[in-house]
């Protein structure tokens, strides 16, 4: 004598059994699948039940269903749902009123989801009547207990259409309930109406189920009502674009109510019946690339929980996602996705009211429906509940149960029920208002509250549009960027951190705050020291470059030979120009970094590094460039001067003009592009970003930067040019070393000897001291610089400083000198000089004159041994 009701969860895990032993008549309900009848159907019980379902095949015989109805008696007992604390006695019937419907009771059925969800509505109102809270349905002195009789329809609409044919002709039921769909009850409706039974469905919302039927009523609202009041809000909000796709035979009139709200309608797609994610994604991609403000989904049972997938997978978050029909399902479906969508509807639990019959509120109702059914109540679960309290109230105020006065009453009153006061229009659709739902975020599911109309909204609650995209959601909702209080979740799904000391990581349910990653980057200040220095030396360069093209016809601009003295000007500049690039080496990682784990990704380059690559070969380039071009111009100098004085120390006439030594300057600027280029073509210096520092949840706190090669070769391409150049610079020291006693006005050999020695002093200094800093970015980037400026402005105020002190302060003292109208000295009293002829254009370098391609050597002293030697 024992029976078993498997309780499940919406997701249809089975989560435990629970055990009814028959004592006393308190079966109420017995469950009868396919799997528990062979053969013909049989009574399955002569106990007292509430509800019976019955599943009947395809290929059974529904010409008489009175073997499949069970024979109720007129005792009865507390249902399971009533409390313990009940004190009234058993109720006493004197007949029953059945209510018999087709339904969708398996699991495989297309329409089971909210079909079972309804069944259990009805189940819990047919307890509730039979309880003793009210013992049944009163008829004058009689009263009535309420059976439900259930047929499995398969979610066929032949199906249907057999079922309502057969308890039409059998006459063996009180009053008709319908399935679940607009479709299916289109099979039922003319045929109950045609043999002007009241027919009551829950499960219906198209007027073409209704119109010109006048014993069939249903509990939910048109469906051109259902999305007016979400539609018009979020018109309201500002959108201006709206798209729909539907389930077949499920249309939501979104293009009548897109044109009464000003919306331009972008899509109005059907989709095929029951259709999967990846049926739906087609239009869902297509919907990415029109981007409308709106996007409606209707359909029934897992439509809207596939398309929300479809969305997910997609990515595409638009600026509302409103549905229809399968409100209450997709919840189950997708759970916390579904936060900060939308829906219409003309039921929920916060709706003010009490049901004549049940004496359940909304919210009442929706408390038992959860703990019966693990899930809160459905708008369809209500309508189903309030189907039966209809019929009930229409009995007990009119007295009877004959089917045209209960017509006439029905479509003429209003019917308090758990769906608010019910009242029907001329077709027999239920009236009334809709609202708008918005989810929000539970602890663990995403809950839905009234959002529109404001005087029904709930406290506190208003819309929120636009809604997050998937990015934001996830961050909100399972990510620790709120969790821990670090910061707020962005559009784009990243962690706005509140705190400065901490930098946002990760993206969607990574996004999360962590300590600020130390670059080790050059300070702003150090950069405007460099850029302070390069200017300097770009005027310095600029005003010599300028005083020498103004004064080159003058003697001692003219012995300095001007074009080498320009090509200083501007070797020394190349030189500076150092600092730019030198500046520009501050980079990210190479590669780009993961935004959901911040590691580094291989496989994605950072395409901004490539500026930075070329600052990393741009400052060797441009160091030796600059080298040599001012080593080349002041080694040619000193090559020039040593030539003159072996020459006149052999008593010959030596030309040596500007083309005899600029060989020298062409040849070690080749050498040195030379070396750059095998160096830039074999292994280049590229930046690189290296974790010096990592936190406790993995993410770098500390890196640094530095420009390297990938094979390491740099290291020899340095030695290579430091050897060449180092082996310049000791050659010139040897020649200045050799001119050294050449007498002169000017003393050019004197100054080029210490600007040599400058150069060969900085770079010997430098090395150590950039070892020494080269863990400090700051520091070494000052060195770095400071070497820069000190070789290029020490090598020109050296070569023109004494120049310009001559020319401007010495010349024009009159202190026991002259100058001619070509600014030319006449001065002799010099030791030991060369003799001058203003005749001819000549060019004086350490007193030595040349005359057009030749150089004469001559002097008193000189004239007079070598008389003394022909004597």
């Amino acid at each position: 004598n024992t029976k078993y009701r498997q309780l499940r969860r919406p997701s249809g895990q089975c989560v435990g059994r629970e055990e009814h032993k028959e004592d006393n008549n308190k079966t109420s309900i017995i469950f009868l699948s396919r799997r528990a009848v062979t053969g013909d159907f049989v009574a399955i019980n002569k106990k007292i039940m509430s509800s019976v379902q019955v599943n009947v095949r395809g290929t059974d015989d529904l010409s008489d269903l009175s073997s499949h109805v069970v024979k109720i008696n007129t005792t009865a007992s507390k249902s399971e749902s009533e409390s313990a604390s009940e004190t009234k006695p058993d109720c006493n019937f004197d007949g029953v009123i059945i209510f018999s419907q087709p339904l969708s009771i398996n699991e495989d059925d297309g329409k089971y989801g909210v079909a079972h969800l309804q069944q259990v509505a009805y189940e819990m109102t047919i307890d509730r009547i039979n309880s003793p809270y009210r013992c049944g349905v009163a008829i004058g002195n009689r009263r009535y207990s309420v059976a439900l009789a259930t047929y499995g329809d398969n979610s066929s609409k032949e199906m249907v259409e057999k079922i309502a044919e057969s308890l039409i002709s059998t006459n063996n039921t009180g009053f008709l309930l319908g399935p679940y769909s607009s479709g299916l009850t289109k099979k039922m409706s003319p045929i109950v109406n045609g043999a002007k039974r009241i027919f009551v469905a829950a499960g219906s919302t198209q007027t073409p189920v209704f119109e010109g039927k006048e014993y069939v009523f249903g509990t939910l609202g048109p469906s051109d009502k259902k999305l007016e009041a979400a539609i018009k809000a979020l018109a309201e909000e500002g959108a201006k674009t709206i798209s729909v796709v539907h389930e077949k035979d499920s249309p939501c009139h979104v293009p009548e109510l897109a044109k009464k709200n000003g919306l331009t309608l972008v899509m109005n797609e059907a989709a095929r019946a029951s259709p999967s994610p990846e049926d739906l994604d087609p239009f869902v991609k297509n919907l990415t690339t029109l981007a409308p403000d709106i996007s409606v989904a209707c359909g029934y049972d897992s439509y809207c929980g596939n398309w929300v997938k479809s969305m997910r997978s997609n990515n595409f978050s638009p600026k509302s996602q409103l549905f229809a029909t399968c409100t209450d399902q997709v919840k189950a479906d997708v759970g916390m996705d579904v936060a900060y969508m939308m829906a219409g509807t003309d039921w929920h639990p916060t709706m003010k009211g009490t049901d004549e019959v049940t004496g359940w509120s909304a919210s009442d109702f929706n408390i038992t429906f959860d703990k019966r059914s693990y899930r809160a109540a459905a708008y369809q679960s209500a309508a189903a509940s309030a189907s039966i309290s209809v019929v009930v109230q229409a009995i007990e105020r009119t007295g009877t149960m004959d089917d045209d006065v209960l017509r006439d009453f029905i479509t003429n009153a209003y019917f308090p029920t758990v769906k608010s006061n019910l009242t029907f229009d001329e077709n027999g659709q239920a009236s009334g208002d809709s609202v708008m739902l918005q989810f929000i975020n539970g602890s663990d599911s995403s809950e839905a509250v009234v959002v529109y109309p404001p005087e029904k909204a709930a406290e506190g609650f208003k819309i929120k549009y636009p809604m997050p995209t998937w990015e934001e959601k996830d961050c909100l909702h399972k990510s620790k960027c709120v969790l821990t209080g670090r910061g707020i979740c962005d559009l784009d799904g990243t962690c706005n951190c509140t705190n400065s000391n901490y930098r946002s990581i990760g993206v969607g349910p990574n996004a999360t705050c962590t300590e600020t990653e130390d670059f080790t980057d050059v300070d702003d200040a150090w950069h405007a020291v460099g850029y302070s220095l390069f200017a300097m030396q770009t005027v310095l360069s600029l005003f010599f470059m300028v005083w020498t093209l103004i004064f080159r016809k003058r003697t001692i601009v003219k012995a300095s030979q001007p074009e080498y003295m320009a090509l200083i000007c501007f070797g020394v500049w190349i030189i500076a120009c150092g600092i730019l690039p030198l500046s520009l080496q501050k980079g990210d990682y190479r590669y780009m970094q993961d935004p959901n784990t911040g590691e580094v990704m291989t496989n994605r380059p950072n395409e901004d590094i490539y500026r930075v690559d070329a600052a990393c070969m741009a400052y060797p380039w441009l160091v030796a460039i600059g080298f040599a071009l001012t080593f080349g111009a002041l080694f040619a100098k000193v090559w020039r001067i040593n030539k003159l004085m072996v020459g006149a120390s052999s008593y010959r006439r030596t030309a040596v003009g500007v083309k005899d030594v600029a060989g020298f300057v062409i040849g070690l600027l080749a050498v040195e592009t030379l070396i750059m280029l095998t160096w830039q073509l074999v292994d280049p210096l590229l930046w690189k970003r290296e974790v010096v520092t990592q936190g406790i949840n993995g993410y770098p706190v500390k890196s640094v930067g530095s420009c390297t090669t990938l094979d390491g070769n740099g290291k020899y391409f340095i030695i290579v040019l430091a050897v060449v150049n180092l082996s310049c610079l000791l050659f010139a020291l040897y020649l200045c070393y050799h001119v050294r006693k050449i007498p002169s006005d000017y003393q050019e050999s004197r100054w080029i000897t210490a600007s040599i020695i400058s150069m060969l002093q900085v770079g010997i200094i430098a090395v150590p001291v950039l070892l020494i800093v080269q863990e400090n970015t700051n520091a070494l980037y000052f060195v770095s610089v400071m070497i820069l400026f000190l070789v290029s402005s020490t090598v020109t105020l050296l070569m023109f400083g004494p120049k310009i002190y001559q020319f401007h302060v010495r010349e024009t003292s009159g202190r026991g000198r002259s100058t001619n109208s070509e600014g030319q000295s006449n001065e002799g009293h010099s030791k030991r000089t060369f003799a001058m002829n203003p005749r001819k254009s000549d060019h004086n370098v350490e007193g030595v004159q040349v005359q057009g391609k030749e150089e004469r050597l001559s002097s008193t002293e000189t004239e007079r041994q070598k008389r003394k030697s022909m004597q």
